[in-house]
């Protein structure tokens, strides 16, 4: 049984759709930005304990965040792609010193290309959820496991790059989150904010 012309044209538009798109470019700057990401969650420490554990911890609150906004742009048919940003990266390597009291983390941001206003809300959106379910995620397993100090270590993490991604500010994913829907915004910035303080009693 042989598909149809119709149906072989949608498949081949719905694999096109969500393909991943990527540049040498891109995956430079994503490189540098999760390196200095990886090193202000180790400085939390001041660098006095480094495992695989908590260095996937960190990489993977960073990449998870960045490539949810890119693949939905890409499924909506945008081109996305990450850009680190001078000012940003450095704020973001100064962070990385230890006795830096105050930590940002703003190293760049997926540049997209949509116009549509519900769309490009959903896709500043979906960085910060990644975070949460992550978070909430890493809490569950302490509940299961309560002799890991990792688990807590990535609940409270995620719960901070939540909290900092959605402040409405500047080029922050809070910003776009605040103009498209306040509702959303004040219910995400609520869960961010529930996860890090369980996070930080846990502690």
């Amino acid at each position: 049984m042989q598909a149809s012309d119709e149906d072989q044209h949608s498949l081949h538009s719905f694999s096109s759709m969500i393909r991943i798109k990527s540049s040498k470019t891109e995956l430079l700057h994503l490189g540098i930005a999760t390196l200095l990401v990886t090193a202000v969650g180790l400085s939390l420490n001041s660098y006095r304990y480094i495992s695989w554990q908590f260095i996937t911890i960190f990489v993977s609150a960073f990449l998870v965040h960045e490539l949810a906004h890119k693949f939905l742009a890409q499924f909506y048919g945008s081109w996305a792609e990450f850009r680190g940003q001078l000012y940003g990266l450095l704020i973001t390597a100064i962070s990385a010193i230890p006795i830096i009291p105050f930590k940002f983390i703003a190293p760049g941001a997926v540049m997209v290309g949509l116009t549509d206003r519900n769309r490009f809300g959903r896709v500043a959106l979906i960085g910060p959820l990644t975070n949460l379910v992550m978070g909430f995620a890493f809490l569950l397993l302490y509940n299961l496991n309560q002799s890991s100090y990792f688990f807590v270590a990535g609940a409270s993490f995620n719960g901070w790059i939540a909290m900092f991604n959605l402040l409405p500010f500047g080029v922050l994913d809070g910003q776009k989150i605040f103009e498209w829907n306040k509702v959303v915004w004040v219910s995400t910035m609520a869960l961010a904010m529930l996860l890090f303080v369980l996070s930080q009693r846990i502690r």
